[in-house]
Order: C-alpha cells, then structure tokens, then sequence
C-alpha cells in the first residue's frame, strides 16, 4: 500500500495533470496488461509526447519528480529493446483504495 504522507502528494499530482491520470486509468483498465506510448496514445487520444512525459518526464511542462515511474504508479519494462509500461501494484492499490473505479 502507498504510505499514508505520499498519497496526498500522488494525489495532487494527478489532480493537475490530465494526461497522467488518463495514463493511469487506462493502465487500470487493461492491468495486468502493459502498454507502448504509441498505443496509450491512441486508446488515450494524448499525443505520445505528452504520454512519455507523463510517465517519465520531460522538461518543464512534465517534471520528473512527478512523473509516474517517479511516483512508483507505473513499473518499466524492456523487452527486445521496446519498453512496455505497466501499472504497478502500488498504483492498482491506490486506485482501488480511492475506488476510481
């Protein structure tokens, strides 16, 4: 479970960025599923850009501390030189937690 300080941080975070929560809500969605950027792009209807950003960062609209790999919400994986993005446990327990769902 995500401990009790770092929930109102998570939460905040996804309050101000639309792109990140769609991100997390469609992980949701297809859990335990993992997912590409061009394809969250499209089932999203976020520009890939703006996808990785929301899951790793990128400059000063989308701050990596932030980031949902940051914020432990989504977990990386590398196969084959492509890199998938999955939700992560703790980020299906928050969402259930605040029962988004």
């Amino acid at each position: 479970m995500v401990e009790e300080g770092r929930v109102e941080e998570i939460l905040r975070s996804l309050r101000r960025s639309r792109v990140r929560t769609e991100i997390v809500m469609y992980l949701y969605k297809i859990y335990p599923r993992a997912s590409y950027p061009a394809e969250m792009s499209r089932n999203i209807g976020v520009d890939p850009t703006n996808i990785l950003g929301g899951l790793r960062g990128m400059g000063s609209r989308f701050d990596e501390s932030n980031s949902l790999l940051k914020m432990g919400l989504v977990d990386k994986i590398e196969r084959e030189n492509i890199a998938y993005y999955r939700l992560s446990e703790r980020g299906k327990d928050l969402i259930e937690s605040l029962k988004l769902v």
